[in-house]
């Protein structure tokens, strides 16, 4: 009878010893993955603090093969589609902004060259619609560098 009474006992504590190791690897099965105050990334078995954002991981089932498997979070795979478009849009913008400043410099050298070729000495010709060649009076010259200068004021005077 002692034998029995012992005998069961044993088994008894054995089945528990196994349960709470079971316990044990199934809570262990749980990483939490977030980035500290420094920037540097975390692992953990125990929950980040309070009001830290992170990321749940689980450890492979089976034998261990060393490589952690994560959960895909929607909000963050969200916020990283929007991360990318603000990046494309800031881009889209910035090759916008370089392209109108090219056109403006561009359009500075013809002022700046209008402004010189009319202020010389040297006769000026201005073609019509039709195509005819007129050389500019005193007066049409006058004008036109009146146009020019300003063309120069704006383009070149940001």
């Amino acid at each position: 009878m002692l034998k029995r009474t012992l005998f069961c006992l044993v088994l008894v504590s054995g089945c528990g010893i196994a349960a709470l190791t079971y316990a044990q690897t199934q809570t262990q099965q749980t990483i939490f993955k977030w980035t500290d105050e420094q920037g540097q990334l975390q692992y953990s078995e125990l929950a980040p603090p309070t009001g830290v954002a992170y990321e749940v991981v689980r450890k492979p089932s089976g034998p261990s093969s060393g490589v952690i498997q994560t959960a895909p979070d929607p909000a963050k795979e969200q916020e990283k589609k929007a991360a990318e478009e603000a990046v494309k849009q800031k881009e889209l913008a910035d090759q916008a902004q370089k392209e109108s400043e090219d056109v403006r410099t561009k359009n500075c050298d013809v002022a700046k060259k209008n402004v010189q070729v009319l202020q010389g000495d040297s006769p000026v010709v201005k073609t019509d619609a039709k195509g005819n060649k007129a050389a500019l009076d005193a007066q049409q010259r006058a004008a036109e560098l009146k146009k020019a200068q300003k063309d120069q004021d704006y383009f070149c005077n940001p």
